[in-house]
């Protein structure tokens, strides 16, 4: 049992880590890039999917995978690993498509 506990305490800074890059971050065009990719956008779908089902009770992310998770903060840590400037250079079309 020490075992899952641990497991799950895991799960759970790392969900904390992607609120704290993405969520909580106060440069916002990391928000918005994040959740403008194709690959967020799919597994935020059946995250938010399954939220839903179950009464919109607690946070979408607590209804996340452990795999999806991991790959959502795998994104995250790719993108804050870059500047602003860089992120809106990368996904300029994201920018000017107003």
């Amino acid at each position: 049992m020490i075992f899952l506990s641990k497991k799950r305490e895991n799960l759970e800074e790392i969900k904390e880590e992607l609120v704290k890059l993405i969520d909580d971050c106060e440069e916002p065009v990391y928000k918005v890039v994040f959740y403008s990719l194709d690959e967020v956008k799919e597994i935020m779908d059946k995250i938010v999917e399954r939220w839903e089902r179950q009464g919109r009770q607690g946070r979408p992310i607590d209804y996340a995978t452990p795999d999806e998770i991991k790959k959502l903060l795998k994104i995250a840590k790719r993108l804050v690993s870059k500047t602003p400037s860089e992120i809106v250079s990368e996904y300029r079309e994201l920018f000017t498509s107003y």
